[in-house]
């Protein structure tokens, strides 16, 4: 028996003869052993039939393997601790990282913005410093009239130190150190600031310190590193002598060339505190900043510059003090200080190590007002000052120290190091601080009566205060001809077109945008029961006057541009999206089925590796697939773009009263663009009912359309379909782009006229807009709603990360970016647009419709106008087709219809562009509006503020023009014009742009009220579409024109009248009553 079984295995097996030893068959000892593996081995037989048995009882669970293994030695950390203190690690944890580090040099840029704040009586012209900020400043300033500024800017003899380049730490605000940054800045140096933390609100503290100190080519570099960590010290100077580099597009470009430091200014300072009878863990740390970092700073950046620039000495400022432990309980401070003299001594015994390389001034530096070692001692300015001691602001004592790196003091300190005495006194003033500050204790203080306040209601939205362009005599169009734009809805990562703009001027929400944003998202309801009022998503009653105090950082958390929230309807949750990996089966895999015919499918996909069988005893069919078989197994995978801009999360759109069944059964773009016009209709005070009581319904057309379609529901089409999940029986049609639209009137507006529904991807809204224009203009239609929408997905985001086309988001936050700062259009550090979702509804309709009915008019429609670009072959690269707008310059399509509407080239001051962020569309986009402006004859000098909504919204493809365009009505009315927060420094490649101008803070046009903007959205496909949007003034002079001044006025009564009565209705339905009907 054994011998058939071994033959069956291909073993040969013989019985040894009689006698043991002799002559006798052998066994094959290898084969024997290559059969004892196929049985008992690994993956032997009896190991896979455990494993099957083991699995069939469900105790196969493999063991998990530790992930983040981490093997730290215990007795080494106590003893650390106990030496070094428990904080140590963190203390001297380098945080240096060039990725993070940031480059200002826009000066040329913002002295644009600074121009006109001078123009505007925001700033003195007397207070502004432009010098060396290039002829594009000079040609705004003399177009202001500001002449002495224009000379300024054209001014480029050498600053006093130029040539320079800085090095100094401890720029904190309200430091020595931010002052003598201000100095050396106004002088032209390149600086390079180190500062302990960098996150957004320090990153704005150096912009506006730039901003108001930069003259000339001044340029800095905030460094982030901790000047504690001997590692960070080391690579800072490596950083400053290496050129860094990056590529873009496949080409190497440099982003810093390797600098030679001239200056060094090592202040950097910790809070202290301690006696001697502390002296341990804490003094060390006090000393490693105050002494060591220093000497190694110094030792370390001494020899850059060295071997390539003969004579080259770096000149070091060092922050001395008087105090040699006199005032006691502060720490290591006098030890340090003291210290600080054996450095300088040094210099003379260790020429050959660092000395030889420097030059130094040993600065005694007295009592300064206001910093973070001595502001705590304000106090007692007054009463040292009677003592006899001089006190310094900042600025005082910067511009001591900065005198000391004049070429005399740094020839002198060259022989030998310079001391030089900046205490005011201090130094040999016998005055006490412990018992001055006694004595402050108990003088009296008076005692200020507090205010008496009471909880105030909120301000709901209320109708802008419009501004007054003259259009006087200025309008030729008719009515008849003349487009409006009667109403706007939106629906985006901010909300509402109101809570947009509310956060797009302060950055933040008002209580009414907080409470109008928290009841969308279910955070809040009204309720009559048990009395009326608002609860909260508990049911427990919310006073008013507290909503925005409760919910505002809430309400804030979940909206704009964030970290993407889940989408269980694409499966993905913490970012990590499902996919279908394929393996191969190692052993046969057998699994029942329902039938034959089901069987058969199994055998028909793959024939050569399954089989079926009926299982007589089961009385089931069996289907299965052989080792080596394909089979796809579900795994999740990490995002590489986790941030966008989704609509505000849990938004509702059941608050908005519409209808559970259609909830459950409309795809969620359509759902948005009914939200987007009923509030359309309902904000601008009139209803579908009574547009169709005065326009015939086949007068009433759509041109809305979309970039993607319904997204969730071509999901359903595809890959529900292959994965055999439930789907609606009509996902099919919800699937259709046109159906978003149809939805609308079918159900809401009631309109019998066109269905013309444009796909023109990112330019969608805009292309609608032009779309509608159209078919007004040629008799078709007396009223459109138009716009664009589209929607986020999985499919999507990853379709345009594979492109490259989105910011990687991994690489945003290696920089030290806040998601919502992420889309940065016109700055440095931009990587690529950020994926957003939503769109907006925009009603437009006949001038003469618009009079006869009273409707608010937001703007009138100049010019729309899209095109091709048949030069370019690559889709998603930006062309320049718009620039046809302008062909024929002064007398061009764009010129003749804006000179209809009372607008001539030098009276258009908005541009709101497409800007995505994306390294070629900025600049491309920026050289076609300065091509198109000097092409209609714009005067040089000219600004046109420029407007970057992405960076607030994020792109929201087919409906990203939806915002733009409701947003330029509202900057055209209220006279208010957006930054762009996510600034920080202005990409020089946009320089030679003489127009431009790019806001770090919102800009108050209201006394030169604005007369019409431009709109760019530029399309995958080359769909470049510009739309022209006319301030509401153009159409009040059209019906005084035609009507008279007594219509004109009655026609603007009524129209306030609707717009009140519209924000009323609002705020009723939120309050409970009717809105979608």
């Amino acid at each position: 028996a054994v011998a058939a079984v071994a033959a069956r295995q291909g073993v040969t097996i013989s019985l040894p003869s009689t006698g043991g030893t002799g002559g006798g068959g052998v066994v094959d000892s290898a084969a024997l052993g290559e059969f004892a593996e196929q049985v008992t081995g690994k993956a032997g037989v009896l190991a896979a039939t455990a494993r099957t048995i083991l699995a069939q009882l469900g105790l196969d669970a493999p063991v998990q393997a530790a992930l983040d293994e981490t093997d730290s030695d215990n007795q080494l950390y106590e003893l650390v601790s106990r030496e070094l203190g428990s904080d140590w690690p963190r203390q001297v944890a380098p945080s240096f990282d060039a990725e993070r580090v940031v480059q200002l040099d826009d000066r040329w840029a913002s002295a644009r913005e600074d121009l006109t704040r001078v123009a505007l009586g925001e700033i003195d012209a007397a207070d502004l410093d432009v010098t060396g900020a290039g002829e594009a400043v000079a040609a705004q300033a003399e177009f202001f009239g500001l002449k002495d500024l224009a000379a300024q800017a054209r001014d480029t003899s050498a600053l006093e130190y130029a040539d320079d380049v800085a090095v100094v730490t401890g720029g904190s605000p309200n430091s020595i150190a931010a002052a003598v940054v201000e100095k050396l800045l106004a002088g032209g140096a390149t600086v390079v600031a180190t500062t302990s933390s960098l996150n957004h609100a320090r990153l704005e503290f150096y912009k506006d310190l730039y901003a108001r100190s930069a003259r000339g080519t001044a340029a800095l570099w905030v460094v982030p590193a901790n000047l504690s960590s001997y590692s960070d010290l080391d690579a800072i100077v490596e950083w400053v002598g290496s050129e860094q580099t990056a590529t873009v597009n496949g080409a190497s470009k440099l982003i810093k060339p390797a600098l030679v430091p001239t200056l060094l200014f090592p202040f950097a300072a910790p809070r202290v505190s301690g006696s001697m009878a502390d002296a341990g863990p804490q003094a060390e740390t006090q000393m490693r900043l105050l002494l060591w970092s220093v000497e190694r700073l110094i030792a370390g950046l001494a020899p850059l510059g060295a071997d390539t620039h003969i004579g080259h000495r770096l000149h070091v400022v060092i922050p001395g003090s008087p105090n040699r432990g006199r005032f006691g309980g502060d720490g290591a401070y006098g030890e340090s200080k003291a210290a600080l003299d054996a450095v300088v001594t040094r210099w003379h015994a260790e020429q050959g190590a660092w000395g030889g390389n420097t030059s130094l001034v040993h600065a005694h530096i007295g009592w300064v007002r206001g910093t973070g070692l001595m502001g705590g001692n304000d106090p007692l300015v007054a009463a040292a000052e009677e003592a006899g001691v001089e006190t310094y602001s900042t600025e005082e004592i910067a511009e001591k120290l900065v005198s000391q790196v004049s070429e005399s003091a740094r020839a002198e300190a060259a022989t030998s190091p310079i001391t030089v005495d900046f205490t005011g006194g201090l130094g040999e003033s016998d005055i006490n601080l412990a018992e001055m500050a006694r004595a402050l204790e108990q003088a009296p203080a008076e005692v200020a009566e507090k205010p008496r306040t009471i909880a105030a209601l909120p301000t709901p939205y209320r109708p802008v205060i419009q501004t007054t362009p003259d259009f006087q005599g200025q309008v030729t169009q008719s009515l008849e001809e003349m487009v409006v734009i009667v109403g706007a809805g939106e629906l985006g990562p901010l909300g509402s077109a109101r809570t947009r703009f509310d956060a797009e001027l302060s950055g933040s929400l008002s209580a009414a945008g907080v409470i109008e944003l928290a009841w969308t998202m279910g955070l809040i309801h009204w309720d009559e029961d048990p009395k009326p009022g608002w609860y909260d998503a508990s049911d427990d009653a919310v006073a008013e006057e507290d909503i925005f105090d409760r919910f505002h950082d809430e309400v804030m958390g979940r909206i704009g541009v964030r970290k993407y929230n889940d989408m269980p309807e694409y499966g993905m949750f913490d970012n990590f999206a499902p996919e279908l990996t394929t393996v191969y089966l190692d052993h046969d895999l057998t699994f029942s089925v329902g039938s034959r015919d089901e069987a058969q499918t199994f055998v028909s996909s793959e024939p050569e590796l399954t089989v079926a069988s009926y299982d007589a005893a089961a009385e089931e069919w069996k289907v299965t697939r052989k080792a080596g078989s394909a089979i796809r197994v579900p795994r999740r995978m990490a995002m590489t773009r986790f941030v966008g801009g989704q609509v505000p999360q849990d938004f509702d759109p059941a608050v908005w009263g519409i209808p559970a069944d259609m909830i459950d059964n409309l795809d969620t773009v359509a759902l948005w663009n009914i939200v987007c016009t009923v509030d359309a209709f309902l904000s601008a005070g009139f209803t579908p009912a009574e547009l169709l009581a005065s326009v015939h319904p086949a007068r009433v057309s759509s041109t809305q359309g979309t970039g993607m379609g319904g997204m969730e529901s071509l999901r359903g089409i595809y890959v529900d379909r292959i994965l055999a999940e439930p789907r609606a029986n009509d996902v099919l049609q919800e699937a259709l782009p046109n159906v978003v639209a149809a939805h609308v009137m079918q159900s809401y507006v009631g309109g019998y006229g066109q269905m013309i529904h444009p796909v023109a991807a990112c330019a969608t809204a805009a292309v609608s807009v032009e779309e509608a224009l159209d078919k007004i203009r040629v008799g078709k239609s007396d009223f459109v709603v138009s716009g664009g929408f589209d929607a986020l997905s999985v499919e999507g985001i990853t379709g345009f990360g594979d492109m490259a086309a989105t910011a990687d988001s991994a690489g945003m936050e290696a920089q030290g970016i806040e998601h919502k700062f992420f889309s940065r259009a016109n700055d440095r550090r931009r990587a690529g647009f950020i994926e957003s979702e939503g769109g907006g509804t925009i009603l437009l309709a006949r001038a003469s419709l618009a009079a006869d009915m009273g409707l608010p008019v937001l703007g009138v429609i100049g010019f729309a106008e899209s095109f091709a670009d048949g030069a370019h072959t690559s889709i998603p690269a930006p062309g320049l087709g718009a620039l046809g707008a302008a062909r024929d310059g002064v007398d061009s399509r764009l010129s003749v219809a804006l000179r209809e509407v009372g607008v001539v080239a030098d009276e258009i001051s908005i541009l709101s562009k497409h800007d995505t962020s994306t390294n070629a569309n900025d600049p491309n986009e920026s050289d076609l509006h300065e091509r198109i402006a000097a092409a209609i004859g714009r005067t040089s000098g000219n600004p046109l503020y420029v407007i970057s909504q992405k960076t607030l919204t994020g792109h929201a493809k087919g409906g990203a023009a939806a915002f733009q365009l409701i947003g330029l009505t509202q900057v055209l009315r209220s006279g208010q014009v957006p930054a762009n927060r996510s600034l920080d420094c202005v990409d020089p490649v946009l320089s030679q742009h003489e127009h431009l101008v790019w806001l770090r803070k919102p800009l108050d046009l209201f006394s030169q009220a604005p007369k019409a903007g431009l709109v760019t959205s530029l399309g995958f496909g080359h769909v470049s579409a510009m739309v022209a949007v006319v301030h509401p003034d153009a159409f009040h002079e059209a019906v005084r024109v035609e009507r008279g001044a007594e219509a004109a006025d009655a026609w603007r009564e009524a129209a306030v009248a609707r717009e009140e009565a519209g924000l009323r209705r609002i705020v009723a339905g939120m309050h409970g009553g009717v809105l979608y009907e």
